[in-house]
Parts: C-alpha cells; sequence; structure tokens
C-alpha cells in the first residue's frame, strides 16, 4: 500500500476520547503549542532555581529534568523549532546538570544565568523579542523549601 493510501485511510479514521469520536486532524489542533508549553517550563525553571539555591538538590534534579521533557515535547509539536530548541538544551540547558548533580551552586548560579541569557536571545531570533523571562526574586510561594 502505497503511503497517499495510508494518509487517505488515516485521514478518514475517527477515535474515540472518552466523549466523542473525533479525526486526526482534530488530535493535532489541541497538540500545545509553546504558547501553552513556555509558561511550564518557566514555572520549572524558577522552582528549580529556588530548590537548587536552598540545597534541595534531588528535587532541582527533577525539575530539571522535567523542564527538559516539556522542552523535549515543543520540539516535537513544533518542528519549526525543533533545531532551536535541540541547540539550546545541548549548549545551555545541559550545562547544568553537572552542578546540580555536585550539589554545587556557585556553579549553577553562573550557568543558570548564561542559560537564561541565551533563552532570551533565542526571543529575538525567533522574532519575540518581547518575550524576556526573568527569575522572579522570591521563591515560589507553593514550596515549603525548608529541609526535613
Amino acid at each position: 500500500m502505497d503511503e497517499e493510501k495510508v494518509k487517505e485511510i488515516v485521514s478518514n479514521m475517527l477515535f474515540f476520547n472518552g466523549k466523542k469520536d473525533v479525526s486526526i486532524d482534530e488530535i493535532a489542533l489541541i497538540q500545545p503549542g509553546l504558547a501553552r508549553i513556555m509558561p511550564e517550563i518557566a514555572d520549572r525553571t524558577w522552582k528549580l532555581y529556588y530548590t537548587a539555591k536552598e540545597g534541595c538538590w534531588d528535587y532541582a534534579i527533577y525539575q530539571w529534568k522535567e523542564a527538559k521533557k516539556l522542552f523535549e515535547l515543543g520540539a516535537l509539536v513544533r518542528p519549526k523549532h525543533e533545531e532551536a530548541i535541540e541547540e539550546y538544551l545541548r549548549d545551555d540547558w545541559s550545562k547544568l546538570e553537572g552542578p546540580l548533580r555536585d550539589q554545587d551552586f556557585a556553579s549553577f548560579d553562573k550557568h543558570f544565568a548564561e542559560a537564561i541569557d541565551s533563552a532570551n536571545a533565542w526571543h529575538e531570533q525567533k522574532d519575540k523579542g518581547y518575550i524576556k523571562w526573568k527569575l522572579p526574586d522570591y521563591p515560589p510561594p507553593d514550596l515549603d523549601l525548608t529541609h526535613r
């Protein structure tokens, strides 16, 4: 069966979502774009910084990994940004892992600031210069960062 025939068959299929039948095109429409994913990344990045600052290293590594997964999701669902996201993960985000595992806040802090500067530079390159993320001056209010 040729590829066009397969595409035709799939485009005519319906999938039950628990409430109604939806087409593959409707499923594609509800995939999150970067406008939905980036606030989640920002929230995890905020938590990442303050958990590292407080020495909650396991939780900081968790936030770093979860943010990385969200970046990867963004690259998957928005292929026009895939190359840029992969470059950012490779050249900037990855530099946070070592200091997190070594529990070295000074090194983490330096690489974190560089990663944020780089992310904002990517916003400029992608014609979204009006987006400039900055770390809030206070820890996330939904976290208790006291040591147990």
